[in-house]
């Protein structure tokens, strides 16, 4: 079942009970990432009982969320998912012609996506995120692989002036055991992952989650591979119309875990170090 026609059949109900409604709206707005949910963080994100959903998909022609998500998931398979189709998809619209009002709607695409992620954000997840990213005892590590690396190596970059033992893993399954092999229940992962979701990615966070230590996610969509093995989870919008997706919020975001990871007093020793080695191997030129 593909979207249009899941809309399609729930557009033939002759009525909806209030509950049934807020499963179509979620399940409308988040279609794509149905195949990766489990069904009791789905309803827990609803706000529904499994017996209501299980109702609803039965009124669709299921006899249950399993055998609707592998419809989904089939179907799915065959959708615009890379950059490639993307652009196999584009190449016959006008607009990729010219380069007019192109600036002015990539800022506004940039500002949308920064908005609406920041308006989403709970305070008191960004302060237990801090509170694990500050924990002394512990290391920090940090993975993202395909367009996430780069938010991953600049993360790394920056905290490594404000604490020590920061490790970034690199998306090599024959090196990442050796740089694994020393995690304990005292250390934290700050995992970035987009929809395609990278496979080592969510084997590592299940890992983690297995030996004691604490994940912090940030990624695209609150139905995912990860939730379920995560401490705290952070959604930050990647809405693109272009070839690729916008990835300015997930940026704003990692910039605002460096400021609170700024205010500690550790940084204070790290920043003389680090800019007495600059000058050391004359890494910067005056």
């Amino acid at each position: 079942m593909n979207k249009q026609e899941f809309i399609n059949t729930v557009n033939k109900f002759d009525s909806y009970t209030a509950a049934e409604k807020r499963i179509a709206t979620y399940f409308m707005d988040h279609y794509t990432m149905l195949p990766f949910a489990k069904i009791d963080e789905l309803c827990k994100q609803i706000g529904v009982g499994k017996a209501t959903l299980g109702r609803f998909l039965q009124r669709l022609g299921f006899s249950g969320f399993i055998q609707f998500k592998k419809e989904v998931s089939d179907d799915l398979a065959q959708t615009l998912t890379t950059p490639i189709e993307r652009y196999e998809y584009h190449t016959h619209e006008p607009s990729q012609d010219t380069t007019e009002g192109l600036l002015a709607n990539h800022y506004q695409e940039t500002i949308d996506n920064v908005d609406k992620t920041f308006d989403g954000l709970s305070e008191r997840d960004f302060e237990s995120a801090l509170r694990l990213m500050r924990h002394a005892k512990g290391k920090l590590y940090v993975m993202g692989s395909a367009s996430s690396e780069a938010l991953a190596s600049y993360f790394y970059l920056l905290a490594r002036y404000l604490r020590k033992d920061v490790v970034l893993l690199k998306a090599d399954i024959s090196t990442l055991p050796h740089q694994l092999v020393d995690v304990s229940k005292e250390d934290v992962l700050l995992a970035i992952s987009y929809h395609r979701y990278s496979s080592i990615t969510i084997k590592l966070v299940r890992w983690f989650h297995e030996c004691g230590g604490h994940n912090i996610l940030v990624t695209d969509q609150p139905v995912n591979p990860f939730v379920s093995y995560c401490d705290v989870q952070f959604i930050v919008e990647s809405t693109g119309r272009g070839f690729f997706n916008n990835r300015a919020a997930g940026f704003a975001l990692l910039e605002a875990f460096i400021k609170g990871l700024s205010m500690q007093q550790e940084k204070d020793n790290r920043f003389k170090r680090i800019e007495g080695l600059f000058d050391e191997f004359s890494v910067f030129k005056n």
